[in-house]
């Protein structure tokens, strides 16, 4: 029996008894019985309400649990309320905390030794796998921005961000045909290398402190994100009345202590900080890329446990939790097509335009992920890393974005098992107010003791590796890109290992401040972790990666590129700040962030290299991607 605010909520389900061929379902708020000999009753009603490419991907989707559901009703005793929710984590939890940490850490300690130089240091001496560079390019892209990004974005908003993988065909062609080719002919240390050779120094540094401002603004994100995670699944584990150890040292007054479930959040992002320093700067990229290959497989196993654990505990499938979405929020299934207005958070196509931009951007311009195409052997297995990253990053977001729906409709029947004011009543309708907090805490309060430890470990890890490929990414083009270009007299100490580890702890330790900072202003805005994206650092992707495009497709020299880049950048800062720059109410899609300045600047310097002319016999027209094309494969890609 459901308790009351359980019972008005409207959704159907199937049950197939193991020994009967027939299907039985029933509605909970009609009590209407019905009776088919497939499966496809029930389907055949959500038909109307569906999206019809989402539609496709559920059906597949319930196949698949109804054979969970029938292997269920076999061997278990299962009813359609969950059981309650637990306190929190226990001690089984922390011990797989501890065995994944340590798991982790030989990691570390096992690549420390093959460290020598810096080339080991920075690219693994250019011998990683293929397969490990395609779940370490996951590992890395996936971080805990999408793994908490997504299902929150489908509990609170709906599909819409679902139907980004419409555009994945097209950027696939992209990278796999126009961008791997490119640079595994040059094979850089450093991607922004290519941005001298094509313009000039000052080109390369410019391209440089984007990527810093990128790196930085992404990796304090995802510290924020994963401490978000972390501080939900285990403040229940803090004293109410607790004193934040601070209150001491800075004697606060006795009147109103600070209380440190208050300031757990900053607190975690330091310990997280501090120990992922720790850990890039004694293992280098090599242990970055296996441990990212550990990591990328726990993030399936999270999804898949929590998918699972729904459909065990509610006998419900994907179609059913569909219905649950179409029935709390018509919006939630039916997403705009498209609109013209740009002030229209999203819609399927601008969703799409988001996914293809952001991708071959990334892949075009960002030294986290060329670093690790350079550090293959061959042409072919860069692009097999890359087909590798592509397939898996579509599966597991399809997981994430089942997880959304499954979780909502989890706790649209249990609604007494989230916290207050997660989830509330506002004009007769249920809203999800923090959608970004619902997976941490299923994590931690719903699935049995030892697997919440487990998940609690992923997300911890994904934390640091994500730090760790972005702090080595930025050792390596401080080290190359702008030390070395604005000290060349002293460039000898670029090759001192010595100097590389100390880069790397400098770098971590800003970016753990950095993250502090990220964490209070989104707690003082109420923005969702996707919303925060576009001014946080991807803000920066479109004018950096603007800079290889023109390098690249038009023939104009250094100024014309710099003075394009300088107006992307500005452009890009308005249309990520407009709201609170002119406080208006509206707010300039998200979605166009990146593609709009990206675009931008390509055609300033177009514009522009009809003015400034290109000096006759220019090398840099060498590095165009005509010329480079033309170029063979270096002697150790030729096979």
């Amino acid at each position: 029996m459901l308790p009351a605010r359980q019972s008005q909520v409207s959704v159907a389900c199937c049950r197939r008894p193991a020994w009967s061929t027939f299907f039985d379902y029933c509605h909970t708020v009609t009590g209407q019985h019905r009776r088919s000999s497939t499966a496809d009753g029930p389907r055949r009603e959500a038909q109307s309400s569906a999206v019809g490419w989402c539609q496709f991907i559920f059906i597949i989707g319930e196949w698949v649990m109804d054979l969970t559901i029938m292997f269920d009703s076999m061997f278990f005793l299962t009813t359609r309320v969950a059981p309650p929710p637990r306190e929190g984590l226990q001690v089984i939890d922390f011990l797989g905390v501890g065995l994944y940490l340590l798991i982790t850490m030989a990691i570390v300690v096992w690549s420390s030794r093959r460290q020598v130089n810096t080339g080991e240091y920075f690219l693994g001496g250019r011998r990683m796998p293929w397969m490990a560079v395609g779940l370490s390019l996951l590992a890395t892209l996936m971080s805990s921005i999408s793994y908490m990004g997504v299902p929150g974005e489908m509990i609170r908003n709906g599909i819409a961000m679902f139907s980004q993988y419409l555009a994945l065909p097209f950027s696939m062609a992209v990278v796999l045909f126009v961008w791997v080719p490119f640079f595994m002919r040059l094979r850089f240390t450093s991607a922004y290398e290519y941005l001298e050779r094509r313009f000039d120094v000052r080109t390369r540094i410019v391209g440089s402190l984007l990527f810093l401002f990128l790196r930085l603004g992404w990796m304090s994100m995802v510290m924020y994100v994963g401490a978000l995670a972390l501080t939900q699944m285990t403040q229940s584990l803090v004293p109410a009345t607790m004193i934040d150890p601070t209150a001491a040292w800075i004697n606060w007054p006795d009147s109103s202590p600070p209380l440190l479930r208050a300031s757990l959040l900053y607190w975690i992002i330091l310990s997280v900080g501090l120990l992922a320093t720790l850990y890039a700067s004694l293992g280098g990229f090599r242990a970055a890329v296996w441990n990212d290959v550990l990591q990328s497989l726990m993030l399936f196993g999270g999804t898949v446990v929590t998918l699972g654990y729904v459909v065990v505990t509610t006998r419900t499938g994907p179609l059913d939790w569909w219905r649950i979405a179409s029935e709390h929020s018509s919006g939630h299934t039916k997403p705009i097509l498209f609109s013209f207005d740009p002030t229209i958070r999203m819609t399927v196509i601008t969703a799409g335009m988001l996914s293809f931009f952001w991708t071959i951007c990334t892949h075009g311009s960002d030294q986290v992920v060329l670093q690790r195409y350079f550090s293959t052997t061959s042409l072919s297995s860069a692009r097999r890393s890359y087909l590798v990253n592509a397939v898996t990053d579509l599966t597991i977001g399809v997981l994430l974005a089942m997880c959304g729906l499954a979780l909502l409709a989890f706790y649209l029947l249990h609604p007494t098992y989230l916290p207050p004011g997660m989830m509330v009543i506002e004009n007769g309708s249920t809203v999800v107010k923090q959608g970004d907090r619902v997976l941490p805490h299923f994590f931690a309060h719903q699935l049995p003791a030892g697997i919440g430890g487990v998940i609690l470990a992923v997300l911890l890890c994904d934390a640091m590796q994500t730090l760790v490929s972005g702090v080595n990414s930025i050792s390596a083009v401080f080290s190359g890109d702008l030390y070395g270009r604005l000290r060349p007299r002293r460039r000898a100490l670029l090759s001192d290992f010595g100097f590389a580890r100390w880069l790397t702890v400098i770098v971590g330790i800003v970016v753990t401040l950095l993250g502090s900072g990220v964490a209070y202003l989104a707690r003082q805005s109420g923005r969702n972790i996707i919303d925060m994206m576009a001014p946080a650092f991807n803000m920066f992707l479109g004018p950096l990666a603007s800079l290889f495009l023109i390098g690249m497709f038009q023939r104009c020299d250094g100024r014309a590129a710099t003075a394009a880049v300088i107006c992307s950048i500005l452009i890009s800062f308005l249309w990520s700040y407009w709201q609170i720059l002119f406080n208006t109410v509206y707010q300039p899609t998200i979605t166009l962030a990146t593609a709009v300045p990206y675009l931008s600047s390509f055609v300033i310097a177009a514009l522009l290299g009809r003015i400034i002319r290109t000096p006759p016999g220019y090398e840099g027209l060498e590095y165009t991607w005509s010329a480079v094309m033309r170029r063979p494969l270096p002697p150790e890609d030729s096979r």
